[in-house]
Protein backbone atom coordinates (compact mmCIF):
# COMPACT_ATOMS: atom_id res chain seq x y z
CA UNK A 1 0.00 0.00 0.00
CA UNK A 2 1.27 3.44 -0.89
CA UNK A 3 -0.51 5.94 1.60
CA UNK A 4 -0.52 9.64 1.49
CA UNK A 5 -1.43 12.04 4.10
CA UNK A 6 -3.72 14.37 2.74
CA UNK A 7 -4.46 16.16 5.95
CA UNK A 8 -3.62 15.65 9.68
CA UNK A 9 -5.73 18.43 11.25
CA UNK A 10 -9.10 18.88 12.76
CA UNK A 11 -10.91 21.85 11.41
CA UNK A 12 -10.38 24.40 13.38
CA UNK A 13 -6.08 23.78 12.95
CA UNK A 14 -3.74 24.54 10.65
CA UNK A 15 -3.46 21.67 9.11
CA UNK A 16 -5.92 20.49 5.96
CA UNK A 17 -8.74 18.70 7.30
CA UNK A 18 -8.46 15.03 7.98
CA UNK A 19 -8.01 12.48 4.73
CA UNK A 20 -5.72 9.48 2.63
CA UNK A 21 -5.05 8.56 -0.37
CA UNK A 22 -4.24 5.13 -1.05
CA UNK A 23 -2.28 3.55 -4.58
CA UNK A 24 -3.21 7.49 -5.77
CA UNK A 25 -6.39 6.48 -6.24
CA UNK A 26 -8.86 5.82 -3.25
CA UNK A 27 -9.79 8.24 -1.06
CA UNK A 28 -10.72 7.82 2.63
CA UNK A 29 -12.54 11.35 3.61
CA UNK A 30 -13.19 13.73 1.16
CA UNK A 31 -12.70 17.26 3.34
CA UNK A 32 -12.81 20.83 2.28
CA UNK A 33 -9.59 21.62 0.28
CA UNK A 34 -9.50 17.95 -0.97
CA UNK A 35 -9.05 19.14 -4.45
CA UNK A 36 -6.81 21.67 -4.10
CA UNK A 37 -4.48 19.15 -2.00
CA UNK A 38 -4.63 16.70 -4.67
CA UNK A 39 -3.40 19.23 -7.19
CA UNK A 40 -0.50 20.52 -5.22
CA UNK A 41 1.35 16.87 -5.13
CA UNK A 42 0.51 16.39 -9.07
CA UNK A 43 -2.39 13.89 -8.75
CA UNK A 44 -5.42 14.85 -11.02
CA UNK A 45 -9.10 14.28 -8.82
CA UNK A 46 -10.01 12.49 -11.80
CA UNK A 47 -7.44 9.89 -10.99
CA UNK A 48 -10.00 8.59 -8.15
CA UNK A 49 -11.97 4.99 -8.49
CA UNK A 50 -12.99 4.91 -5.03
CA UNK A 51 -14.35 6.95 -2.16
CA UNK A 52 -14.55 5.84 1.69
CA UNK A 53 -16.59 7.91 3.49
CA UNK A 54 -16.19 7.51 7.66
CA UNK A 55 -19.37 9.81 8.50
CA UNK A 56 -21.33 12.45 7.02
CA UNK A 57 -19.96 15.36 9.05
CA UNK A 58 -18.82 18.46 6.62
CA UNK A 59 -15.08 18.22 7.50
CA UNK A 60 -15.30 14.63 5.97
CA UNK A 61 -16.88 14.94 2.73
CA UNK A 62 -17.76 19.00 1.74
CA UNK A 63 -15.68 18.54 -1.38
CA UNK A 64 -17.12 15.82 -2.78
CA UNK A 65 -18.96 17.73 -5.32
CA UNK A 66 -15.83 19.15 -6.78
CA UNK A 67 -14.20 15.51 -7.59
CA UNK A 68 -16.99 14.25 -8.68
CA UNK A 69 -18.02 16.79 -11.15
CA UNK A 70 -14.01 16.50 -12.34
CA UNK A 71 -14.57 12.96 -12.75
CA UNK A 72 -16.92 13.30 -15.09
CA UNK A 73 -15.38 16.59 -16.90
CA UNK A 74 -12.16 14.08 -17.47
CA UNK A 75 -13.34 10.41 -17.49
CA UNK A 76 -15.83 8.43 -18.35
CA UNK A 77 -15.46 5.84 -15.71
CA UNK A 78 -18.04 5.79 -12.51
CA UNK A 79 -16.15 6.26 -9.25
CA UNK A 80 -17.24 3.51 -6.16
CA UNK A 81 -18.47 5.53 -3.10
CA UNK A 82 -18.41 3.35 0.22
CA UNK A 83 -20.48 4.88 2.97
CA UNK A 84 -23.56 4.21 5.43
CA UNK A 85 -27.05 3.84 4.05
CA UNK A 86 -28.32 7.52 4.50
CA UNK A 87 -24.80 8.65 2.15
CA UNK A 88 -26.61 8.66 -1.06
CA UNK A 89 -29.17 11.13 -0.46
CA UNK A 90 -26.49 13.27 1.95
CA UNK A 91 -24.16 13.40 -1.32
CA UNK A 92 -26.80 14.15 -3.67
CA UNK A 93 -28.24 17.13 -1.74
CA UNK A 94 -24.88 18.49 -1.26
CA UNK A 95 -24.16 18.27 -5.06
CA UNK A 96 -27.36 19.57 -5.79
CA UNK A 97 -26.64 22.82 -4.13
CA UNK A 98 -22.83 23.10 -5.29
CA UNK A 99 -24.25 22.58 -8.87
CA UNK A 100 -27.68 22.58 -9.64
CA UNK A 101 -27.85 22.25 -12.93
CA UNK A 102 -25.20 19.56 -13.07
CA UNK A 103 -26.48 16.92 -10.37
CA UNK A 104 -28.57 14.24 -12.05
CA UNK A 105 -25.75 14.21 -14.94
CA UNK A 106 -22.83 13.65 -11.86
CA UNK A 107 -25.15 11.18 -10.14
CA UNK A 108 -25.70 8.66 -12.95
CA UNK A 109 -21.54 8.34 -12.73
CA UNK A 110 -21.65 6.93 -9.21
CA UNK A 111 -22.03 3.78 -7.65
CA UNK A 112 -23.04 3.58 -3.97
CA UNK A 113 -22.00 0.97 -2.30
CA UNK A 114 -23.42 0.41 1.68
CA UNK A 115 -22.01 -3.46 2.69
CA UNK A 116 -20.11 -4.17 5.45
CA UNK A 117 -17.50 -5.93 3.69
CA UNK A 118 -16.45 -5.76 -0.11
CA UNK A 119 -13.09 -5.16 -2.36
CA UNK A 120 -11.32 -3.15 -4.12
CA UNK A 121 -8.69 -4.46 -6.07
CA UNK A 122 -6.00 -6.18 -3.93
CA UNK A 123 -7.53 -5.30 -1.09
CA UNK A 124 -10.43 -6.54 1.24
CA UNK A 125 -12.06 -4.09 3.19
CA UNK A 126 -14.16 -4.61 6.14
CA UNK A 127 -16.34 -1.73 7.88
CA UNK A 128 -16.07 -1.15 11.65
CA UNK A 129 -19.12 0.39 13.38
CA UNK A 130 -17.60 3.32 15.65
CA UNK A 131 -19.17 5.83 18.41
CA UNK A 132 -18.81 9.36 17.62
CA UNK A 133 -21.53 11.81 18.13
CA UNK A 134 -25.07 11.19 18.48
CA UNK A 135 -27.35 10.60 15.55
CA UNK A 136 -24.31 10.40 13.62
CA UNK A 137 -23.32 7.05 11.71
CA UNK A 138 -19.24 6.51 12.05
CA UNK A 139 -17.49 3.88 10.50
CA UNK A 140 -13.74 2.88 10.14
CA UNK A 141 -12.54 0.36 7.76
CA UNK A 142 -9.73 -2.40 7.94
CA UNK A 143 -7.33 -2.92 5.03
CA UNK A 144 -6.74 -6.41 4.27
CA UNK A 145 -3.50 -7.60 1.84
CA UNK A 146 -1.91 -10.67 2.45
CA UNK A 147 -1.45 -10.63 6.23
CA UNK A 148 -1.44 -7.54 6.89
CA UNK A 149 -4.00 -5.18 8.00
CA UNK A 150 -4.07 -1.21 7.87
CA UNK A 151 -6.72 0.43 9.87
CA UNK A 152 -8.48 3.73 9.67
CA UNK A 153 -11.17 4.77 12.43
CA UNK A 154 -12.01 8.17 10.80
CA UNK A 155 -13.02 10.28 14.07
CA UNK A 156 -14.46 8.29 17.27
CA UNK A 157 -14.08 8.01 21.11
CA UNK A 158 -12.47 5.03 22.33
CA UNK A 159 -15.18 2.25 21.56
CA UNK A 160 -14.99 -1.59 21.25
CA UNK A 161 -14.88 -1.07 17.74
CA UNK A 162 -11.77 0.87 18.04
CA UNK A 163 -10.53 -1.99 19.87
CA UNK A 164 -11.30 -4.75 17.68
CA UNK A 165 -9.15 -2.16 15.14
CA UNK A 166 -6.30 -2.43 17.60
CA UNK A 167 -6.31 -5.92 18.34
CA UNK A 168 -6.26 -6.63 14.42
CA UNK A 169 -3.95 -4.51 12.79
CA UNK A 170 -0.85 -4.01 12.34
CA UNK A 171 -0.88 -0.54 11.98
CA UNK A 172 -4.13 2.30 12.81
CA UNK A 173 -4.29 5.28 11.59
CA UNK A 174 -6.40 6.53 14.42
CA UNK A 175 -8.07 9.90 15.46
CA UNK A 176 -6.51 11.76 18.34
CA UNK A 177 -7.94 15.28 18.07
CA UNK A 178 -7.23 16.96 21.56
CA UNK A 179 -5.36 16.15 24.57
CA UNK A 180 -8.15 14.81 26.75
CA UNK A 181 -10.41 12.23 25.30
CA UNK A 182 -14.06 12.63 25.25
CA UNK A 183 -16.89 10.29 23.68
CA UNK A 184 -17.05 11.75 20.73
CA UNK A 185 -12.83 12.00 20.15
CA UNK A 186 -10.01 10.17 21.50
CA UNK A 187 -7.44 12.27 23.31
CA UNK A 188 -4.17 12.05 24.22
CA UNK A 189 -4.53 10.57 27.17
CA UNK A 190 -7.02 7.89 25.28
CA UNK A 191 -4.62 7.12 22.80
CA UNK A 192 -1.40 6.49 25.47
CA UNK A 193 -3.18 3.64 27.10
CA UNK A 194 -4.60 1.62 23.56
CA UNK A 195 -1.18 1.91 22.32
CA UNK A 196 0.53 0.57 25.69
CA UNK A 197 -2.51 -1.81 25.63
CA UNK A 198 -2.06 -2.89 21.96
CA UNK A 199 1.97 -3.32 21.60
CA UNK A 200 1.49 -5.02 18.01
CA UNK A 201 -0.33 -2.27 16.44
CA UNK A 202 1.61 0.99 15.30
CA UNK A 203 -0.57 3.91 15.68
CA UNK A 204 -0.52 6.59 13.50
CA UNK A 205 -2.92 9.84 14.69
CA UNK A 206 -4.44 12.33 12.99
CA UNK A 207 -7.38 14.81 12.97
CA UNK A 208 -5.04 16.41 15.43
CA UNK A 209 -5.93 19.96 17.02
CA UNK A 210 -3.11 22.37 17.99
CA UNK A 211 -0.78 20.90 20.64
CA UNK A 212 -1.90 17.68 20.12
CA UNK A 213 1.23 16.46 17.38
CA UNK A 214 3.57 17.82 19.82
CA UNK A 215 2.95 16.43 22.72
CA UNK A 216 2.39 13.14 21.28
CA UNK A 217 6.13 13.56 20.17
CA UNK A 218 7.32 14.55 23.64
CA UNK A 219 5.97 11.06 25.39
CA UNK A 220 8.21 9.15 22.91
CA UNK A 221 6.30 5.86 22.93
CA UNK A 222 7.50 3.87 20.39
CA UNK A 223 4.29 2.48 18.39
CA UNK A 224 2.57 6.22 18.68
CA UNK A 225 3.49 8.36 15.62
CA UNK A 226 1.80 12.07 15.12
CA UNK A 227 1.24 11.73 10.95
CA UNK A 228 1.86 15.22 9.21
CA UNK A 229 0.18 16.86 6.42
CA UNK A 230 1.85 14.78 2.79
CA UNK A 231 3.56 12.66 5.12
CA UNK A 232 4.04 9.59 2.48
CA UNK A 233 4.75 5.97 3.25
CA UNK A 234 4.69 2.16 1.95
CA UNK A 235 3.02 -0.63 4.05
Amino acid sequence: MKLKILGSGSIFSKDNSASCLIDNKILIDVPNGTCKTLKRIEIEPSNISNILITHFHGDHYFDIPFVLLNKISNSNESINIYCDTSGKNKIYNLTKLAFPNKVDKINQYFKYNTNGKFNIGNYTIKKVKLDHEEGIEANGYIFIQKDTKIGFTGDTGICQGVKIMAEECNYLICDCNSLKGKKSHIGVDDIIGIAKEYQNCTFYTTHMQTGVREKILSLNIKNLIPLYDYDEFLI
